[in-house]
C-alpha cells in the first residue's frame, strides 16, 4: 500500500493561541502547513489520512479518520511543515505494527538508547515536500497509545524565539545532525505538547 498522505493532525484547544504565535488559521479552524494541517477545537489527538480504501478508525488505540489534503499557507513565525508527529505507547512493537498494517506506513527504522526506544513512520510526500513522520515513542508508563506532540519545522528558529519570548525554551542541539529545537512552553496554552526545529544549522 503506497501513496498515503497525511491530510491533518486535529487536535483539541482552541485556534487563539496558535494565532499568538504566528500561525495563520483560516476560518476552518486549520494551521495548513505544507505536508499536513493542524486542525483545532478537536475532541481527541486524531490522526487524518488520505488514501483510497477503507480506514481503521483507530491504530492501536489512536483515533483515525479520512480527510481531504489542503495546501499550505504562509505563516509570519516562518512554521512551514510538520517535521513529525510523536505517538506515545507501551509497546513499541504493537503500536509500530498498527501503524503498519493499518495505515500502511511501512516502519524504516528502530533507534534505541539506554534512556528510550524509538520506532519511524512516515506519511507519503506531498507535492515535493517530505511528507510528515510518524514517531513511536516507547513508555511503560503510558496507559493507552495516543500522539503526544508535535515537531513544526521553521524557516528561521531564532527568529521564532526572539519574537515569542518567554513563550518559548532556549534553542538546543536536536538528535537530528546539524539542526537545533526549542520547545513551546505550556504557557502557551496551545493545548498540545509543540517544538520547533531549524531546517539547517545555525
Amino acid at each position: 500500500m503506497t501513496g498515503v498522505r497525511l491530510a491533518a493532525i486535529a487536535l483539541p484547544g482552541e485556534s487563539e493561541p496558535w494565532r499568538r504565535l504566528g500561525f495563520t488559521v483560516d476560518a476552518a479552524g486549520r494551521v495548513p502547513l505544507a505536508n499536513g494541517a493542524l486542525t483545532l477545537g478537536g475532541d481527541a489527538s486524531t490522526l487524518v489520512v488520505e488514501r483510497d480504501g477503507v480506514l481503521p478508525g483507530d491504530v492501536d488505540g489512536v483515533p483515525v479518520r479520512a480527510g481531504d489534503v489542503v495546501d499550505g499557507v504562509d505563516h509570519a513565525n516562518g512554521a512551514f511543515e510538520i517535521d513529525h508527529v510523536v505517538v506515545m505507547s507501551d509497546s513499541l512493537e504493537r503500536t509500530s505494527s498498527a501503524i503498519e498494517e493499518g495505515l500502511g506506513l511501512e516502519r524504516r527504522r528502530i533507534r534505541e538508547t539506554p534512556t528510550v526506544r524509538q520506532a519511524f513512520h512516515r506519511f507519503a510526500d506531498q507535492g515535493g515536500v517530505r511528507g510528515c513522520i510518524v514517531e513511536v515513542v516507547e513508555n511503560a508508563r503510558v496507559e493507552r497509545p495516543g500522539v503526544w506532540g508535535l515537531v513544526v519545522n521553521v524557516v528561521d528558529l531564532d527568529e521564532f524565539v526572539s519574537v515569542e519570548g518567554d513563550l518559548v525554551g532556549d534553542p538546543k542541539p536536536a538528535v537530528q545532525p546539524g539542526r537545533r529545537i526549542a520547545t513551546v512552553r505550556g504557557a502557551a496554552g496551545l493545548g498540545t505538547a509543540l517544538a520547533v526545529m531549524s531546517v539547517v544549522a545555525g
